[in-house]
């Protein structure tokens, strides 16, 4: 079907091409009334071939069903419409397959957790084996993944040094990322995960069915999610908050590159917060190989700066979308017309 497609597009602007050819051939050929319906004729023509012709940017993404391709669906939609430009999703698995691939040049973008892509950008990690992949550039910060410390309300824990001692999610078979993430929060209160009681979960989700069953003290999961929701209204929850300071962001620099600390404010997205939360946040982040070109990225970046309203009624994770910080420092090189852009709308001096 793919191929039928790509085919009849193709035929199309050959047949567009020709006729605009011959059209130009009878021009010469007729009165001056003729002329002018034929100039007519080629005036629609030369509006069709831009369509006909139009490049499609490749976003890598996860698969479909996933935020990353539901983030690249909401943009392809505003883009189309506002400045006919076309990407489209590319599902090719996470970002440890995208972000190669981009930074080759195979695809010429790629949504991913600044955290991951602070890995790639520095070989480490699941990049291990790959090397730092130099030629990945940061485009945009978009919705942020906001991770906080969980605990029940009725937990006697008010810091992550009271952790110690107690029960809390471990060995993460199917989610390895984690360790860095439980790692970064011990160090910042001060213990290590040699100071807790180790209990085998295999992912994040397990571990908040696990402090809802009592098991375990605390976890560390995304606060506007439905198991936060799930966790709250069968035990009531609150966070422990992080301190922006300078100690506590070394230490999650080297443990989640990427990765910033920044205040949760209380809302109905963000259930057990009723006052602001410091929690440690991951943006999602639009990725691209450093050669794309800058004019294009600009113009991708006002659409998109313009446009929130429209991203959220395509896809609701957007809520946490914010046009005035598109620009993070996550540590990550930017692509060039990125940064002309947000100099120009004053994100960068």
């Amino acid at each position: 079907m793919k191929k039928n497609t790509k085919l009849k597009r193709a035929q199309k602007g050959i047949r567009l091409t020709s006729l605009a050819g011959r059209a130009l051939e009878m021009v010469k050929m007729t009165s001056a009334q003729s002329k002018r319906s034929l100039l007519s004729i080629l005036l629609i023509i030369a509006f069709c071939l831009p369509s006909a012709y139009a490049k499609s940017y490749k976003v890598g993404t996860t698969g479909q069903g996933s935020s990353g391709y539901a983030m690249t669906g909401a943009m392809a939609k505003v883009l189309l419409k506002e400045e006919n430009i076309r990407i489209r999703a590319m599902p090719q698995g996470g970002p440890v397959v995208t972000l190669p691939l981009v930074n080759k040049g195979e695809l010429d973008f790629s949504i991913a957790v600044s955290f991951v892509a602070g890995f790639g950008h520095r070989g480490e990690k699941m990049f291990a084996k790959l090397g730092a992949q130099d030629d990945l550039r940061v485009v945009a910060s978009l919705r942020i993944l906001p991770l906080g410390i969980m605990v029940a309300e009725k937990s006697k824990v008010r810091s992550i040094a009271d952790f110690k001692g107690r029960d809390m999610p471990s060995a993460w078979n199917k989610q390895k990322i984690q360790i860095s993430v439980f790692n970064a929060m011990y160090e910042m209160g001060g213990i290590t995960a040699a100071d807790v009681k180790g209990f085998p979960v295999p992912t994040g989700d397990r571990s908040v069915q696990d402090l809802i069953a009592g098991k375990i003290e605390g976890t560390i999961y995304t606060m506007d999610s439905g198991a936060a929701q799930q966790a709250h209204a069968k035990i009531g929850i609150r966070y422990i908050s992080l301190d922006n300071t300078e100690k506590n962001r070394s230490i999650l620099s080297r443990h989640l590159p990427g990765a910033l600390i920044d205040s949760i404010q209380p809302g109905d997205a963000y259930p057990g917060v009723d006052k602001p939360v410091g929690a440690i946040i991951a943006p999602f982040l639009l990725m691209a190989n450093k050669n794309i070109d800058p004019e294009l990225v600009q113009k991708m970046l006002a659409v998109l700066q313009k446009n929130r309203d429209t991203l959220i009624t395509s896809f609701a994770g957007f809520i946490s979308f914010d046009p005035d910080k598109m620009y993070r420092d996550v540590g990550i090189p930017y692509h060039e017309g990125a940064l002309a852009f947000y100099r120009k709308v004053g994100q960068v001096k």
